[in-house]
């Protein structure tokens, strides 16, 4: 779809080697009711699957190291594929979740070895505090390194520029970009410039 175009591209100009995986194999459709039911019936197993492919297509190209530490971000439905695929497997060596709706079963959480990096809006009823709460709480009990960033009036879906952003939502977009981005070349190169999530 649009933003995830966009916001791959948006990480591509940042100097990162992006990818971002089609989980509903080309489907687009129209409308809120179409939407929640194709994104309500995505075989989870199959798309956390796809999602660690991605990882080992990245370390395939020829331009990236074959020992490349990769990073997984998602957002929404993206964000809860990229904790089960953190939890599942060791592909990844970093993880950004952005206002996660699917929030998976706490015993998923306990594979996870990399550092997370969380953002939440303070205004967002689709991932409410309580839950978050209860998540982070989770990853407390297993010992998880991880960083949450709330954003004052910001709702949900707060990186996507196609929603006619408030000033709240152009400020979270913002901030959350700089953090990821300085989060993801920490955990990934230490610092180094480009990397690939």
């Amino acid at each position: 779809n649009w933003f995830q175009r966009q916001i791959t591209r948006t990480f591509a100009e940042a100097g990162f080697v992006t990818l971002s995986p089609d989980l509903f194999d080309g489907a687009h459709p129209e409308g809120r009711t179409p939407a929640l039911l194709q994104k309500n019936s995505l075989d989870i197993d199959r798309a956390v699957g796809d999602v660690t492919s991605g990882a080992r297509f990245l370390r395939d190209l020829p331009w990236v190291e074959s020992d490349a530490r990769v990073g997984v971000v998602g957002f929404c439905l993206g964000g809860g594929l990229a904790l089960l695929s953190l939890g599942r497997t060791d592909a990844f060596g970093a993880g950004v979740i952005y206002y996660h709706s699917l929030f998976p079963d706490p015993q998923e959480l306990e594979g996870i070895d990399a550092k997370l990096l969380c953002h939440y809006g303070t205004a967002d009823h689709s991932t409410p505090r309580e839950e978050v709460d209860a998540f982070t709480a989770t990853l407390d009990r297993y010992e998880k390194r991880y960083e949450v960033a709330f954003y004052e009036g910001a709702g949900h879906s707060f990186l996507n520029p196609g929603n006619n952003p408030s000033p709240a939502q152009q400020r979270a977009r913002e901030e959350s970009l700089e953090r990821t981005f300085a989060f993801l070349r920490e955990e990934l190169t230490g610092g180094e410039d480009s990397v690939t999530p």
